[in-house]
């Protein structure tokens, strides 16, 4: 009689619904390690971006004798923040608030190209939140597409664009490192094994991104050359008769514009999965978008309400953590002692520096919270690369290049326990 005949078989819901794969990203995105990793990429990234303002933003007006902004997009983006004046430095830091009480970070950047789809019915809450998580990361890719930049506003956007090339081409590459081995291995390996896979190839993950922009750029040399000469009339007669050519010239930079749009995070996923360079990773990306554009759509717009849904958690708990702490500490204290307190005015040295660290807390953990939205986009994405490989090339989901050097290796035999082998044998 056959053993276990009544058994029914135990049915694997991730090969039946594959997509089940992005829930799980979720999980790595909210760890402690993948957020740290992603705050210090955020708070680098907008220090450099500060300094460069410091920098490039202000300039002598001759008639005041005042340092103003007289970039116009530049302009704009200071009166987001503290007006038009030359004396303020943009961006916010993650952790500022306004007098209010308000979150300055999220509020500067604004909405950006896909900006209305954040009033969609039902999931445009989500689709907002992953929108301005975009934004935040290429705004000044944006400003290079301004009409009204100046030569100043140019150098600013240029030297932001590389400075965020640098930055993500680590950090971004280790959190999609991290969550590209915890999904197909479902292992956790160190930040250090991490780390030194991102730095080997550190190159191929910032040339990645870059190698498409810098192609629409030189397809809109020969444009610009043309706009140049309609400076004359024969110039627009010239123009006029070429233009069809110009249109095709067009549609070439928009379709590398299109691929890098919506696939540049998934370049890094990449990358972090098969060892590649940056030519493997620009191909695959551009190749997962085009041919299944409906399912990355269907993907995208999934793992953005599982974004949107894990931020709104983790807003919760970091809302309540913080009401939680700040209720019973105030039982401690005699309500004038409190004012002075939360309103930063004691007289001794000691308190003043005790206010300022409850400050720095309260601010690293607000950095985390934003920080989250960053690192669920490299986690999230990782998942959609993974599925849409299994699509297009038919590599199993729980494929992933591993280096030889790393911690699954199976540890070396000495020479004595071999012999100790041979001699019980």
């Amino acid at each position: 009689m056959a053993e276990n005949s009544g058994a029914k078989p135990v049915r694997d819901w991730q090969e039946t619904f594959p997509w089940l794969l992005l829930f799980r990203a979720a999980r790595p995105a909210m760890g402690f390690r993948v957020l740290l990793v992603a705050a210090l990429g955020l708070v680098t990234m907008i220090a450099g971006w500060r300094q460069c303002w410091r920098m490039v933003a202000p300039s002598l007006d001759d008639a005041s004798g005042k340092m103003v902004i007289k970039d116009p997009v530049m302009a704009q983006l200071a009166g987001r923040y503290n007006g038009t004046s030359a004396e303020g430095v943009v961006p916010p830091w993650p952790w500022q608030i306004d007098a209010a009480g308000n979150e300055l970070y999220p509020q500067f950047f604004g909405k950006g190209a896909l900006g209305d789809y954040s009033e969609v019915p039902l999931i445009g809450q989500f689709l907002g939140i992953a929108e301005a998580t975009a934004t935040e990361l290429t705004f000044p890719f944006q400003m290079l597409f301004h009409e009204e930049l100046t030569y100043r506003g140019l150098a600013y956007a240029l030297v932001c664009c590389g400075w965020a090339i640098i930055i993500w081409g680590y950090f971004g590459a280790i959190i999609s490192r991290l969550v590209a081995v915890k999904l197909t291995q479902d292992e956790t390996i160190s930040l250090k094994a991490a780390g030194g896979f991102a730095r080997k190839r550190c190159c191929s993950y910032m040339a990645a991104p870059l190698l498409p922009l810098l192609g629409v750029f030189g397809l809109g040399i020969p444009i610009a050359g043309l706009g140049l000469i309609s400076h004359f009339d024969v110039g627009i007669f010239v123009a006029g008769l070429i233009w069809p050519l110009v249109l095709c010239v067009g549609f070439l930079m928009a379709v590398l514009l299109l691929g890098l749009i919506f696939g540049w995070p998934l370049m890094f996923s990449t990358i972090s999965t098969e060892g590649t360079d940056a030519f493997d990773a620009i191909s695959r990306s551009y190749a997962y978008v085009f041919q299944r554009p409906f399912h990355y759509l269907f993907y995208t717009i999934l793992i953005t309400i599982i974004g949107g849904l894990g931020s709104l958690v983790l807003h919760g708990i970091m809302n309540l953590l913080v009401h939680a702490t700040t209720w019973a500490f105030a039982w401690g204290l005699d309500p004038e002692r409190k004012i002075l307190l939360f309103a930063g005015d004691l007289n001794s040295s000691f308190g003043n520096w005790g206010y300022h660290l409850i400050l720095f807390w309260q601010g690293f953990l607000q950095t985390l919270l934003t920080s989250f939205a960053v690192a669920f986009l490299f986690s999230g994405m990782t998942a959609v690369y993974l599925l849409l490989r299994r699509h297009v090339d038919g590599v199993e989901l729980d494929e992933v290049q591993l280096d030889q050097e790393g911690q699954y290796d199976l540890p070396a035999l000495s020479e004595g326990s071999i012999e100790a082998d041979g001699a019980e044998s």
